[in-house]
């Protein structure tokens, strides 16, 4: 598998025609990218559709990777771009999207609080606008810096700034609601 610092040597690969490269590029950041497209549209089938037209304009468009921004970030614009297509061509039906939060502890119930807790944020991320879910999403599910989502939304620094700073306090809002065990903290990243 390849590491996140191969993906630009991967994008020059791609843009020679190299189909390998392109396998390997899909196989390092489909998964994220699949992910992040699925918070955004929420049904798993449009999302899967969504990421093979962000995966074909890579290979496209690999020529036109310039690196003024990281690699990342060029893909995740791509994959917001087809899903704002979407959103905008046809109302797409809300599924549940499928996030859910592996618990690897052996101890059943904490297993099964963690399962509560995770079923909580679950809910609670969906009452989230849809710029605000991004938000969380990519600061933190994704670890993607700020910056670099202001490249990837087309917005500022301070406005994701602030799409984070109030999605949080909606979460925990909402969490504290849920009687979940998650803690404040967890969000004062």
């Amino acid at each position: 598998m390849s590491k996140p610092d191969d993906l630009p040597f991967l994008i020059g690969r791609i843009a020679a025609g190299d189909k390998r490269a392109m396998k390997a590029f899909y196989e390092a950041i489909g998964p994220d990218i699949h992910r992040f497209i699925q918070t955004r549209l929420r049904d798993p089938h449009e999302a899967a559709d969504a990421l093979q037209e962000t995966m074909l304009d890579v290979w496209r468009q690999a020529e036109r990777f310039e690196g003024r921004s990281s690699a990342r970030t060029w893909v995740f614009a791509i994959a917001r771009n087809k899903a704002v297509d979407r959103i905008r061509k046809a109302p797409i039906a809300v599924a549940e999207p499928d996030e859910t939060i592996a618990d690897d502890r052996p101890n059943p119930h904490d297993s099964i609080e963690a399962l509560d807790d995770a079923d909580a944020l679950h809910r609670c991320m969906g009452t989230l606008s849809q710029v605000h879910r991004a938000a969380i999403h990519l600061a933190y599910f994704q670890d993607i810096s700020y910056p670099q989502i202001a490249a990837i939304e087309a917005c500022s620094v301070g406005t994701v700034k602030t799409r984070v700073f109030h999605a949080k306090r909606l979460l925990l809002h909402c969490l504290s609601h849920t009687g979940a065990r998650l803690r404040a903290q967890a969000l004062s990243k």
